[in-house]
């Protein structure tokens, strides 16, 4: 006898009776090797150029953020610069807290494809309001705007979860952080290299009152012409939406409710509600799942975030003394080396390893934090900063940084695990906009979070010399501790969400 089993916007059938091989997948029976569905390569190509929007837009403030907020006097010394900057950091985040599920939830109804369109409209008017802003209150507008009006993340993490099956979602999703990576690369080159041009560009910008006056406006700007690009790509995409996009060949009642059974043909059928989001919550792995990508979340973003605050630090008050173009080649060089990880090294990873490699890459972050202060000890010993911001000692402070940012990458492939660990535990395909919202939702209330504690707390060890200004991370390396602690219920739970389904709890993914 034969069931249809229905796989992410796909309809398969197979066996009823369950097997017990150890290569299958994680909640579902998933099919041979010879019969793994073929990737949507166009649908997905265009996906990532429109995704390769946000962390480009994201991250080309990074080299020169804190150097903006000592510029325009937001604060009074470099030594307080941490407590502004991560709040201007977190904004965009803290917003986005509050709008990133009703995005996900409109994606629902409307479709993927128009939300997607606004939120580019969104990007583009956040960041070249940012480059315009000279005032701490026109700075934190752009950065809410940012935000408020950025909700494709969960939306094009939907749309790969409706392309995709249990056969081939393991090449599909490391795209995703591929893009975000790729942005990583294109978006500090364009901070670091762009910002105050009339001060690193005199021949071309030298002498113009506009540059002068808006000395960060032209990063923003190449980052608005990249949106405008995405924009236009945005506009062939395919929508994914099961009752948009309708494949005339299958009854009504297939194509609206992703059903396990097919009704027989002139049946009608009332389409099944969509889960509320107390039901969602009710769950049972979502719960656990997302506290865990919470906790994830929390401490890669601070690494990202204090590592920046750190590497524009004096080696005299605990960090490198590095210029905004060499920090900007740091962060680009990380995302080149994080692209050819996320490529290339985390689908064997994940297809080797399965689930139990989850806590592994959460617990990577604990390294980069206690490396950070004997990288710091090095300069120091070297007189690496010596004669003012830029003038480090090479082979020490790029050979240092590259070791730190080298694990932070290898740390970044629990970013698209876990995607797929939370489509997985999703209750039902009918509210799978819903549930990539609520996990967006919660990984933002971390991003909301951790830029101001970590970036704080790194000014406070300073200011009061605590440790001998070390800890911020001696208190990193305990939050990641408890983050890993966090991380090896995940297996059990979903074993437990399956085993009360009756399926098969093999923990492999495949590739």
């Amino acid at each position: 006898m034969t069931a249809s089993t229905i796989r992410s916007g796909s309809i398969t059938p197979i066996s009823s009776t369950p097997a017990d091989s150890e290569g299958q997948s994680l909640l579902k029976l998933a099919p041979s090797p010879q019969q793994r569905t073929p990737l949507p390569a166009f649908q997905l190509f265009l996906l990532c150029i429109v995704r390769l929007a946000e962390p480009v837009a994201s991250s080309q403030i990074f080299p020169y953020i804190n150097d903006l907020c000592v510029h325009f006097g937001y604060v009074a010394s470099e030594d307080e610069v941490g407590f502004i900057s991560g709040l201007i950091d977190s904004l965009f985040a803290f917003v986005q807290l509050f709008t990133v599920m009703h995005w996900g939830r409109l994606s629902d109804r409307i479709g993927r494809k128009p939300v997607i369109l606004l939120g580019l409209c969104g990007v583009t008017l956040a960041t070249l309001t940012f480059g315009l802003s000279r005032s701490l209150w026109l700075t934190i507008l752009a950065r809410c705007l940012a935000g408020g009006l950025s909700g494709n993340g969960a939306v094009i993490q939907t749309m790969i979860s409706e392309m995709t099956d249990e056969t081939n979602e393991a090449r599909a999703f490391p795209l995703y952080s591929l893009m975000w990576a790729v942005g990583c690369i294109v978006g500090p080159s364009i901070g670091g290299t762009l910002s105050r041009p009339a001060d690193n560009f005199p021949s071309i910008f030298g002498g113009v009152p506009f540059w002068e006056e808006y000395p960060y406006f032209l990063p923003c700007l190449c980052s608005a012409c990249i949106t405008a690009v995405s924009f236009f790509t945005a506009c062939f995409l395919k929508e994914t939406l099961p009752s948009k996009a309708r494949d005339t060949t299958l009854p009504q009642a297939v194509q609206v409710s992703y059903g396990t059974l097919a009704p027989e043909p002139e049946t009608e059928y009332p389409p099944p509600s969509a889960p509320t989001q107390l039901q969602i919550l009710r769950s049972r792995a979502i719960p656990t799942i997302f506290l865990t990508a919470f906790m994830m979340m929390f401490t890669n973003q601070s690494w990202d975030i204090v590592f920046i605050l750190y590497a524009y630090t004096s080696v005299r008050s605990g960090g490198l003394s590095m210029s905004n173009p060499q920090i900007g080649f740091c962060l680009a060089g990380a995302g080149a080396v994080g692209a050819s990880i996320q490529l290339w090294l985390f689908p064997r990873v994940v297809r080797k390893f399965g689930v139990p490699v989850y806590p592994w890459l959460v617990a990577l972050v604990i390294p980069m934090f206690i490396g950070a202060p004997i990288l710091n000890g090095f300069a120091r010993a070297v007189g690496s900063g010596a004669g003012g911001r830029g003038d480090i000692m090479p082979g020490v402070t790029y050979a240092g940084v590259a070791i730190l940012l080298f694990i932070g990458r290898l740390a970044a492939m629990v970013f698209p695990l876990n995607m797929i660990l939370v489509k997985r535990s999703a209750p039902s395909k009918l509210a799978m906009g819903a549930t990539y919202g609520m996990s967006q939702m919660v990984t933002a209330s971390a991003r909301a979070v951790s830029p101001w504690f970590v970036s704080s707390l790194f000014a406070f060890s300073i200011e009061r010399n605590i440790l001998g200004g070390n800890l911020i991370w001696l208190v990193m390396c305990c939050i990641g501790l408890v983050a890993v602690l966090q991380s090896l219920k995940v297996d059990r739970v979903l074993k437990d969400a399956a085993r009360e389904r009756g399926e098969q709890t093999p923990t492999s993914v495949d590739c």
